[in-house]
């Protein structure tokens, strides 16, 4: 008997799998999709009402309203040279026009017509862009406050407000010291911006305003970075390198995005308030890195009321030399904490040698205020006013003196001249713990030897030759330096000085001091621990 048999469930099965394995990866993606729009309209539903995503962006857009009005963009003009060159070098016209160097739609000049000369007159010379910036209405009267830099050599500054006035500014004054300039505009009613009261903090927003690469009344955002930045960029040095002035310089950094052309332009808080001006970038490329700096504003309020009350500035002025204090210094006087070195000592007849400031005192207090760095000090002295009586607290022989001072005014400056070490001197053989040091040759310093090479006599020792990464290279002693003393004891001879570092551990470090270009200062001379 034959058996019948039912393949109907096998073949359900079988048409199921078919159908999922064709139909699957599309209702697959379709039920992915579904997921997906559903996710992505909750997020939208939720910014839709999200308040304070809102309250963020509207708090932005208020502070450029506010700030915005008393922006300005300065365009500097100069008069061209007695043989006037084009704006652009001939390697750039080449790569716009080609070879010949000719615009289009211009017609080439004949060569075989000779150029005619013609007498030049600077008096009629019309004075051409060469420079853009930035800068901030500072008070009702029309003044504009600006960095020096941008105006510097201008023959002619034209100011253009926010609602698209211009005027030409007159400057009403200059300090390269700490690169603040101020302007002065007659004939227009502009808003002076709000400046803050509050120092700014680290972590906190801020907004930089201005005409980077002259695209005109830009914003840009970001947060303080740190702050009491020093970059050495308003020294003023002579052409041999030699620093003639110390700037002024404690900038606030900050990562909001500044470029050239935002310079003078403020730097804003979250309520819109001038927390500083914008002034320099670190960069590689030219352009922002993500490092910009700007000077706090109380530095340039205390600038500006002078150049704009008195036409000048007046500083504070104590008349010592001084340097940044490290642990490693310190421990050679005894001493732990914070504080500046006096260091090489006072200047005759100033303040700090009348109140008996000595070398190698450690100031540690200006009017009870405590000083832990020598910008710091030098940039809190600049602001006492000059007469004013005050009072130095100082470390010394392991004991705190209080001494009574009257600040004087910072007088003008003058370039002194370096000392000549260039000739080639005689070796010396010397002791092994000055070779171990990095003394290579040293020897003693006579009236002769000063004749000889034309230097100064100081008694002591004369530093011949410094080896390379060694621990007196590392203080950057040089050859042509004289070593004075070892930890106040003084050395005249070779002798003296090997003798009188042999007495202390040289891991643990060793003061001397050392004169170079005719100034005396601390160096710590430390070995490596094996």
């Amino acid at each position: 008997m034959n058996r019948i048999r039912w393949y109907g469930p096998a073949v359900v099965l079988l048409l199921t799998v078919l159908l999922v394995m064709v139909l699957g990866p599309g209702i697959t993606r379709q039920l992915t999709y579904a997921h997906e729009a559903a996710k992505v309209q909750l997020v939208k539903d939720s910014l839709d009402h999200d308040s304070a995503l809102a309250q963020l962006s509207n708090a932005f857009k208020e502070v450029a309203q506010a700030v915005e009005p008393s922006v300005v963009y300065i365009q500097v003009y100069k008069k061209p040279s007695a043989h006037p060159q084009s704006g652009m070098s001939d390697d750039l016209l080449r790569r716009f026009f080609g070879p010949n160097m000719v615009p289009p739609g211009v017609q080439p000049p004949d060569q075989n017509q000779q150029p005619q000369s013609t007498p030049n007159d600077d008096r009629y010379a019309v004075p051409q862009i060469y420079g853009s910036g930035s800068g901030w209405v500072y008070d009702t009267q029309g003044h504009i406050i600006t960095n020096y830099h941008v105006i510097k050599d201008a023959d002619k500054v034209v100011v253009r407000f926010h609602d698209g006035t211009e005027r030409t500014a007159k400057v009403q004054g200059v300090d390269p010291r700490t690169d603040i300039a101020v302007l002065q505009v007659d004939g227009v009613k502009a808003v002076p911006a709000t400046i803050a009261t509050q120092p700014v903090a680290q972590g906190e927003i801020v907004f930089a305003f201005g005409s980077p690469f002259r695209f005109e009344f830009s914003m840009s955002q970001g947060i303080v970075s740190a702050k009491g930045r020093r970059l050495g960029i308003t020294d003023v040095k002579v052409q041999n390198g030699q620093l003639v002035q110390e700037g002024y310089e404690n900038f606030i950094q900050t990562d909001a995005a500044i470029n050239p052309g935002n310079s003078g332009g403020p730097l804003t808080n979250i309520y819109g308030q001038v927390v500083g001006m914008n002034s320099a970038i670190a960069t590689r490329t030219g352009a922002f890195n993500g490092l910009g700096f700007a000077i706090p504003v109380d530095m340039v309020k205390h600038i500006a009321d002078q150049l704009i009350t008195k036409g000048k500035i007046s500083r504070g002025y104590l008349g010592v030399y001084i340097r940044d204090l490290d642990e490693k210094m310190a421990r050679t006087f005894g001493f732990s904490g914070k504080g500046v070195l006096v260091d090489p000592g006072t200047i005759p007849g100033g303040p700090a040698e009348a109140a008996g400031l000595k070398r190698g005192d450690i100031i540690t207090k200006v009017g009870g205020k405590a000083v832990t760095s020598a910008d710091q000090l030098r940039n809190m002295v600049a602001n006492i006013a000059p007469g004013t009586k005050t009072t130095l607290e100082v470390f010394r022989n392991g004991k705190t003196l209080s001494l009574p001072l009257t600040v004087a005014e910072l007088p003008s400056e003058s370039a002194t001249a370096a000392v000549d070490t260039e000739p080639n001197a005689p070796t010396n053989k010397n002791r092994q713990v000055l070779n171990d040091l990095g003394f290579d040759s040293v020897m003693d310093m006579t009236p002769d030897i000063a004749a000889r090479y034309r230097i100064k006599m100081v008694p002591g020792v004369l530093v011949l030759d410094v080896r390379d990464d060694s621990a007196a290279a590392a203080e950057g002693i040089t050859r042509g330096a004289i070593i004075t003393d070892v930890m106040g004891t003084k050395v005249a001879t070779v002798d003296q000085l090997a003798t009188a570092l042999s007495k202390y551990n040289l891991t643990r470090g060793v003061r001397i001091s050392v004169v170079e270009n005719g100034q005396e200062r601390f160096a710590v001379l430390q070995l490596p621990q094996n």
